[in-house]
Protein backbone atom coordinates (compact mmCIF):
# COMPACT_ATOMS: atom_id res chain seq x y z
CA UNK A 1 0.00 0.00 0.00
CA UNK A 2 1.32 3.39 -0.56
CA UNK A 3 1.94 6.15 2.08
CA UNK A 4 -0.95 7.72 3.00
CA UNK A 5 -0.86 12.06 2.56
CA UNK A 6 -2.09 14.91 4.42
CA UNK A 7 -3.52 17.76 3.42
CA UNK A 8 -2.13 21.16 4.91
CA UNK A 9 -4.71 24.35 4.35
CA UNK A 10 -2.92 27.62 4.00
CA UNK A 11 -4.71 30.91 3.38
CA UNK A 12 -3.07 34.38 1.94
CA UNK A 13 -5.07 37.46 2.63
CA UNK A 14 -4.53 40.30 -0.27
CA UNK A 15 -5.90 43.24 -1.78
CA UNK A 16 -9.01 42.25 -3.89
CA UNK A 17 -7.89 40.78 -7.41
CA UNK A 18 -9.59 38.92 -9.91
CA UNK A 19 -8.33 35.29 -9.89
CA UNK A 20 -9.43 34.34 -12.68
CA UNK A 21 -8.52 36.80 -15.10
CA UNK A 22 -4.87 36.73 -13.56
CA UNK A 23 -4.75 33.03 -14.26
CA UNK A 24 -5.77 33.30 -17.64
CA UNK A 25 -4.62 36.40 -18.72
CA UNK A 26 -1.36 34.69 -19.61
CA UNK A 27 -0.79 31.73 -21.28
CA UNK A 28 1.41 29.81 -18.36
CA UNK A 29 -1.78 28.36 -17.00
CA UNK A 30 -1.74 25.96 -19.77
CA UNK A 31 1.89 24.90 -19.56
CA UNK A 32 2.94 22.13 -17.45
CA UNK A 33 3.47 21.57 -14.78
CA UNK A 34 0.31 24.43 -14.15
CA UNK A 35 -3.33 22.52 -14.17
CA UNK A 36 -6.31 25.22 -15.10
CA UNK A 37 -9.99 24.06 -14.01
CA UNK A 38 -11.85 26.15 -15.42
CA UNK A 39 -15.30 25.21 -14.15
CA UNK A 40 -13.75 24.89 -10.40
CA UNK A 41 -11.41 28.03 -11.01
CA UNK A 42 -8.82 26.27 -9.44
CA UNK A 43 -5.11 26.46 -10.10
CA UNK A 44 -3.10 23.27 -9.43
CA UNK A 45 0.78 22.36 -9.58
CA UNK A 46 3.64 20.59 -7.88
CA UNK A 47 5.47 23.30 -5.53
CA UNK A 48 9.20 22.32 -4.07
CA UNK A 49 9.63 22.42 -0.53
CA UNK A 50 13.03 23.75 0.92
CA UNK A 51 14.58 20.30 0.77
CA UNK A 52 13.80 19.49 -2.63
CA UNK A 53 10.85 17.56 -2.72
CA UNK A 54 7.88 18.74 -4.86
CA UNK A 55 4.36 18.02 -3.54
CA UNK A 56 0.75 18.60 -5.66
CA UNK A 57 -0.95 21.94 -4.83
CA UNK A 58 -4.03 24.04 -5.79
CA UNK A 59 -5.09 27.34 -5.01
CA UNK A 60 -8.38 28.86 -5.39
CA UNK A 61 -9.57 32.23 -4.40
CA UNK A 62 -13.20 34.18 -3.00
CA UNK A 63 -12.95 38.34 -2.65
CA UNK A 64 -15.99 39.87 -0.24
CA UNK A 65 -15.46 44.02 -0.27
CA UNK A 66 -11.73 45.25 -0.90
CA UNK A 67 -9.78 41.55 0.07
CA UNK A 68 -9.40 38.56 -1.80
CA UNK A 69 -8.11 35.75 0.22
CA UNK A 70 -6.17 32.41 -1.69
CA UNK A 71 -6.94 29.40 0.03
CA UNK A 72 -4.00 26.90 -1.19
CA UNK A 73 -3.95 23.05 -0.71
CA UNK A 74 -0.50 20.82 -0.18
CA UNK A 75 -1.08 16.89 -0.15
CA UNK A 76 2.55 15.39 1.28
CA UNK A 77 3.21 12.44 3.34
CA UNK A 78 3.50 15.04 6.30
CA UNK A 79 2.27 17.89 7.78
CA UNK A 80 4.01 20.68 6.17
CA UNK A 81 6.50 22.18 8.93
CA UNK A 82 7.25 26.13 9.32
CA UNK A 83 9.74 26.42 7.02
CA UNK A 84 8.16 24.47 4.37
CA UNK A 85 4.70 26.63 5.14
CA UNK A 86 6.58 29.70 4.65
CA UNK A 87 8.40 28.36 1.14
CA UNK A 88 5.06 27.57 -0.04
CA UNK A 89 3.59 31.12 0.71
CA UNK A 90 6.38 32.31 -0.79
CA UNK A 91 5.88 31.04 -4.13
CA UNK A 92 2.06 31.53 -4.01
CA UNK A 93 2.99 35.24 -3.49
CA UNK A 94 5.62 34.93 -6.67
CA UNK A 95 2.68 33.36 -8.84
CA UNK A 96 -0.22 35.57 -8.29
CA UNK A 97 1.62 38.51 -7.77
CA UNK A 98 -0.23 39.31 -4.12
CA UNK A 99 2.47 41.80 -3.01
CA UNK A 100 2.44 43.95 -6.21
CA UNK A 101 0.19 47.19 -6.24
CA UNK A 102 -1.93 47.84 -9.47
CA UNK A 103 -3.71 51.10 -8.00
CA UNK A 104 -1.64 53.31 -10.36
CA UNK A 105 -2.52 51.28 -13.24
CA UNK A 106 -6.35 50.83 -12.04
CA UNK A 107 -7.01 54.63 -11.60
CA UNK A 108 -5.09 54.73 -15.38
CA UNK A 109 -7.90 52.39 -16.31
CA UNK A 110 -11.03 54.49 -14.77
CA UNK A 111 -12.36 56.39 -17.70
CA UNK A 112 -10.89 54.29 -20.59
CA UNK A 113 -13.96 53.13 -22.21
CA UNK A 114 -11.69 49.81 -23.44
CA UNK A 115 -10.07 49.06 -20.10
CA UNK A 116 -12.73 50.15 -17.07
CA UNK A 117 -13.34 46.50 -16.82
CA UNK A 118 -9.54 46.67 -15.27
CA UNK A 119 -10.23 49.25 -12.64
CA UNK A 120 -13.88 47.49 -11.58
CA UNK A 121 -12.63 43.37 -11.40
CA UNK A 122 -9.19 44.88 -10.16
CA UNK A 123 -6.63 43.14 -12.56
CA UNK A 124 -3.37 43.74 -13.23
CA UNK A 125 -1.58 40.74 -12.33
CA UNK A 126 -0.45 38.22 -14.92
CA UNK A 127 0.16 34.86 -13.63
CA UNK A 128 4.02 33.72 -13.23
CA UNK A 129 6.49 30.81 -12.04
CA UNK A 130 6.98 30.03 -8.79
CA UNK A 131 10.49 30.98 -9.72
CA UNK A 132 12.02 32.94 -12.31
CA UNK A 133 14.10 30.19 -13.32
CA UNK A 134 11.08 28.59 -14.91
CA UNK A 135 9.91 31.46 -16.16
CA UNK A 136 13.16 32.12 -18.15
CA UNK A 137 13.41 28.47 -19.60
CA UNK A 138 9.47 28.77 -20.18
CA UNK A 139 9.89 32.31 -22.02
CA UNK A 140 13.23 30.86 -24.18
CA UNK A 141 10.49 27.91 -25.21
CA UNK A 142 8.09 30.52 -26.89
CA UNK A 143 10.43 31.77 -29.24
CA UNK A 144 10.37 30.76 -32.97
CA UNK A 145 8.03 27.98 -32.75
CA UNK A 146 3.86 27.52 -32.44
CA UNK A 147 1.84 27.43 -29.31
CA UNK A 148 1.82 23.12 -29.71
CA UNK A 149 5.70 23.19 -30.05
CA UNK A 150 5.74 25.06 -26.44
CA UNK A 151 3.03 22.78 -24.74
CA UNK A 152 4.90 19.86 -25.89
CA UNK A 153 8.79 21.06 -24.67
CA UNK A 154 7.17 22.07 -21.17
CA UNK A 155 6.13 19.01 -21.23
CA UNK A 156 9.24 17.02 -21.91
CA UNK A 157 10.98 19.26 -19.70
CA UNK A 158 8.60 18.03 -16.41
CA UNK A 159 9.23 14.53 -17.53
CA UNK A 160 12.54 14.75 -16.73
CA UNK A 161 11.52 14.85 -13.12
CA UNK A 162 8.71 12.82 -13.03
CA UNK A 163 5.64 16.05 -13.78
CA UNK A 164 7.36 19.01 -11.43
CA UNK A 165 9.44 21.45 -13.00
CA UNK A 166 12.91 21.16 -13.11
CA UNK A 167 14.93 22.79 -10.66
CA UNK A 168 18.41 24.66 -12.19
CA UNK A 169 20.40 21.69 -10.47
CA UNK A 170 18.19 19.24 -12.17
CA UNK A 171 19.17 20.66 -15.87
CA UNK A 172 22.79 20.72 -14.68
CA UNK A 173 24.16 16.86 -15.23
CA UNK A 174 23.17 17.31 -18.64
CA UNK A 175 24.62 18.08 -22.02
CA UNK A 176 23.07 20.86 -24.03
CA UNK A 177 23.04 17.63 -26.98
CA UNK A 178 21.62 14.95 -24.27
CA UNK A 179 18.79 17.38 -23.35
CA UNK A 180 17.98 18.23 -26.69
CA UNK A 181 17.58 14.67 -27.66
CA UNK A 182 15.47 13.82 -23.84
CA UNK A 183 13.14 16.87 -24.80
CA UNK A 184 12.41 18.53 -28.02
CA UNK A 185 14.32 21.63 -27.08
CA UNK A 186 16.48 21.92 -30.44
CA UNK A 187 18.91 24.89 -30.29
CA UNK A 188 17.24 26.21 -26.69
CA UNK A 189 19.14 23.16 -24.92
CA UNK A 190 22.31 25.64 -24.96
CA UNK A 191 20.29 28.76 -23.40
CA UNK A 192 18.35 26.34 -21.04
CA UNK A 193 22.12 24.89 -19.29
CA UNK A 194 23.59 27.76 -18.77
CA UNK A 195 20.55 29.57 -17.72
CA UNK A 196 20.86 26.83 -15.30
CA UNK A 197 24.05 27.24 -14.72
CA UNK A 198 24.28 30.83 -14.49
CA UNK A 199 21.11 31.21 -11.76
CA UNK A 200 23.02 28.15 -9.48
CA UNK A 201 25.94 30.63 -8.94
CA UNK A 202 23.67 32.96 -7.78
CA UNK A 203 24.41 35.64 -11.45
CA UNK A 204 20.94 35.58 -12.35
CA UNK A 205 19.11 37.36 -9.53
CA UNK A 206 16.76 39.04 -11.64
CA UNK A 207 14.30 38.70 -8.47
CA UNK A 208 16.05 41.28 -6.63
CA UNK A 209 17.17 43.12 -9.38
CA UNK A 210 13.46 43.81 -10.02
CA UNK A 211 12.47 44.58 -6.47
CA UNK A 212 15.40 46.96 -6.52
CA UNK A 213 13.46 48.99 -9.42
CA UNK A 214 16.82 47.75 -11.48
CA UNK A 215 15.07 46.60 -14.81
CA UNK A 216 18.10 48.38 -16.69
CA UNK A 217 21.04 45.52 -15.31
CA UNK A 218 17.80 42.85 -15.78
CA UNK A 219 17.64 43.76 -19.92
CA UNK A 220 21.61 43.90 -19.94
CA UNK A 221 22.14 40.73 -17.87
CA UNK A 222 19.68 38.92 -20.44
CA UNK A 223 20.39 40.22 -23.41
CA UNK A 224 23.95 39.20 -23.00
CA UNK A 225 22.98 35.69 -22.95
CA UNK A 226 22.69 33.54 -26.14
CA UNK A 227 19.21 32.98 -27.29
CA UNK A 228 17.77 35.82 -25.69
CA UNK A 229 16.86 38.32 -27.90
CA UNK A 230 14.09 41.22 -27.94
CA UNK A 231 10.77 39.37 -27.50
CA UNK A 232 12.14 37.00 -25.17
CA UNK A 233 13.61 40.16 -22.69
CA UNK A 234 10.69 42.04 -22.78
CA UNK A 235 8.55 39.08 -21.93
CA UNK A 236 10.77 38.31 -18.89
CA UNK A 237 10.71 42.30 -17.95
CA UNK A 238 6.88 42.25 -18.02
CA UNK A 239 6.88 39.41 -15.29
CA UNK A 240 9.25 40.51 -13.05
CA UNK A 241 6.71 43.90 -13.05
CA UNK A 242 8.41 46.39 -16.34
CA UNK A 243 5.05 47.18 -18.41
CA UNK A 244 6.97 49.82 -20.41
CA UNK A 245 7.16 47.50 -23.81
CA UNK A 246 5.07 45.03 -25.12
CA UNK A 247 7.32 42.14 -25.77
CA UNK A 248 6.45 41.87 -30.04
CA UNK A 249 6.15 38.49 -31.47
CA UNK A 250 4.61 37.44 -35.44
CA UNK A 251 1.51 36.33 -33.65
CA UNK A 252 1.11 39.94 -31.21
CA UNK A 253 2.36 42.12 -34.89
CA UNK A 254 -0.54 40.18 -36.75
CA UNK A 255 -3.17 41.24 -33.76
CA UNK A 256 -2.03 44.53 -33.38
CA UNK A 257 -2.55 45.20 -37.88
CA UNK A 258 -5.61 43.47 -37.19
CA UNK A 259 -6.99 45.14 -34.42
CA UNK A 260 -5.59 48.89 -35.51
CA UNK A 261 -4.88 49.19 -38.79
CA UNK A 262 -7.53 46.79 -40.35
CA UNK A 263 -4.76 44.39 -41.28
CA UNK A 264 -2.36 46.29 -42.82
CA UNK A 265 1.22 45.15 -42.99
CA UNK A 266 1.99 48.17 -41.24
CA UNK A 267 5.56 48.42 -39.43
CA UNK A 268 6.28 47.24 -36.12
CA UNK A 269 7.10 50.51 -34.60
CA UNK A 270 3.44 52.06 -35.76
CA UNK A 271 1.41 49.01 -34.66
CA UNK A 272 2.72 49.74 -31.87
CA UNK A 273 1.81 53.72 -31.61
CA UNK A 274 -1.80 52.84 -30.29
CA UNK A 275 0.00 52.18 -26.67
CA UNK A 276 2.01 54.74 -26.21
CA UNK A 277 -0.31 57.24 -24.23
CA UNK A 278 -0.03 54.59 -21.28
CA UNK A 279 3.60 55.10 -20.54
CA UNK A 280 5.03 52.84 -18.35
CA UNK A 281 1.64 50.45 -18.73
CA UNK A 282 1.69 50.41 -22.20
CA UNK A 283 2.00 46.11 -21.89
CA UNK A 284 -0.86 46.20 -19.50
CA UNK A 285 -2.81 48.58 -21.56
CA UNK A 286 -2.18 45.90 -24.86
CA UNK A 287 -2.93 42.39 -22.78
CA UNK A 288 -6.33 43.69 -20.60
CA UNK A 289 -7.43 45.96 -23.80
CA UNK A 290 -6.96 42.51 -25.84
CA UNK A 291 -8.52 40.58 -23.05
CA UNK A 292 -11.75 43.37 -23.02
CA UNK A 293 -12.42 42.64 -26.92
CA UNK A 294 -12.13 39.05 -26.39
CA UNK A 295 -14.84 38.67 -23.40
CA UNK A 296 -17.26 41.11 -25.62
CA UNK A 297 -16.71 38.51 -28.60
CA UNK A 298 -16.57 35.65 -26.35
CA UNK A 299 -13.58 34.88 -28.39
CA UNK A 300 -11.37 31.68 -25.94
CA UNK A 301 -8.52 32.35 -27.57
CA UNK A 302 -5.62 33.41 -24.86
CA UNK A 303 -2.28 34.74 -25.79
CA UNK A 304 1.23 34.27 -23.71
Amino acid sequence: MGRSRRDTRLQITAVRFDFRKLVLAHGWAFLAPFQWNDRKERLARPIPLPRGRQVPAAMTATSTGDRSVVTVRVSAAHALDKEERLAVRKQVNRMLRLDEDFSEFHRFCEKDPDLEFVTRSRCGGLLRAPSAFEDMVKTICTTNCNWRNTKMMCDALCGLVGGGYPAPGDLLPYSPRRLARLAPVGYRASTIIELARTYTEGRLPVDAWADQGDFAQIRKTLSAIKGFGPYSVNHMLVLLGSYADIPLDSEVLAYLRATHFQARPVKAAKALQPYTRYGRFRFLAFKFGRMGRQMKTQDPAISC
